[in-house]
């Protein structure tokens, strides 16, 4: 699981698009991935991009096919720069030049964090992936939850089931989201593998220690 040219990175800002922004605004000309949680989050970043002159496009379920086809091969051949989608984007996509992965919401566990910001670096070369984190990306998380307890088409003790192990591995991502501690050992540790408890090129390893104020 471990993939040192990926650097793992984790901010808290209070304006997330602002924050995007000035990530992207690094990496003009970089290829790039940036997930949302919803569809309406989607169009809404993917809009606020190309107003600020990326070249963004969209990828995400409520999509006529043919423009899902058309977006995604924008994106392959390097037509679109940074692609923003939900979580529907990505099975048996490998570009291997994609630089950064994006989480403008949290994912709503580890499993799909992980896959999904594992498709940046494919080359091999440094690739940045970054979560942007807010509180409110737990609540959504409870959200999808919840809906799919009450309305899934497993019988309800299966529905129920599901429901408490996927509030158990959102623990887990919520965790990590929050976490000082070494990002690459959280999420290798999880995975079952060994690892150091510093890696030295995450987020939390590099963070500026604060000093604390000598005792008198």
């Amino acid at each position: 699981f471990d993939r040192p040219n990926l650097y793992f990175e984790v901010r808290r800002p209070k304006d997330k698009l602002a924050e995007l922004l000035t990530l992207l605004a690094e990496r003009r000309e970089r290829s790039g991935i940036v997930y949302c949680g919803t569809r309406k989050a989607v169009e809404e970043v993917c809009e606020a991009l190309r107003q600020h002159g990326y070249a963004a496009t969209r990828y995400h379920g409520g999509l006529e096919d043919q423009e899902r086809l058309r977006n995604q091969e924008d994106f392959l051949y390097d037509r679109a720069t940074v692609m923003v989608a939900t979580n529907a984007f990505g099975m048996g996509i490998d570009k291997p030049n994609v630089r950064f992965v994006v989480h403008y919401n949290m994912p709503k566990d580890l499993e799909s964090y992980y896959q999904e910001a594992g498709r940046a670096g494919r080359d091999g070369e440094e690739a940045r992936c970054v979560l942007l984190y807010a509180p409110n990306d737990v609540r959504l998380a409870h959200f999808f939850i919840d809906k799919e307890e009450a309305e899934g088409d497993a019988p309800g003790e299966k529905r129920a089931a599901a429901a408490q192990e996927a509030r158990e591995r959102l623990k887990y991502m919520t965790f990590y989201a929050t976490t000082q501690r070494c990002l690459r050992a959280e999420l290798l540790h999880y995975f079952g593998e060994a690892c150091p408890s510093r890696c030295r090129s995450c987020s939390n390893c590099l963070a500026p220690k604060v000093a604390l104020p000598r005792p008198r």
